[in-house]
């Protein structure tokens, strides 16, 4: 993959977080990108206190569609398969691995 050019999100992502108690999470997630829009599938999700954006961002369904163009999230893709998430622009920031 070209690391200036990344292609569409699609797959199965996974962050986590071990370094204590308090700020321990693990979230996985399906991402499929489209011309338009993130599709984001929730598949697991396990955190005390650090991961409350993903949490809110969820809470309604485990089915997320973020549109690019009204913006309001953060998705930054890098060239090796993994991208960045912001959600709500605020907070901590989530690598997502593939």
């Amino acid at each position: 993959m070209d690391s200036s050019n990344p292609g569409p999100l699609l797959g199965r992502f996974k962050a986590e977080n071990a370094e204590n108690i308090l700020k321990a999470y693990r979230i996985v997630m399906d991402v499929k990108e489209t011309g338009k829009s993130y599709i984001l599938q929730l598949v697991e999700f396990e955190s005390r206190y650090s991961a409350s954006h993903i949490s809110h961002l969820f809470s309604k369904s485990k089915r997320v569609v973020l549109r690019k163009a009204k913006g309001g999230h953060a998705i930054r893709k890098w060239g090796d398969g993994t991208f960045t998430f912001y959600p709500f622009q605020a907070g901590i920031p989530f690598i997502l691995k593939n």
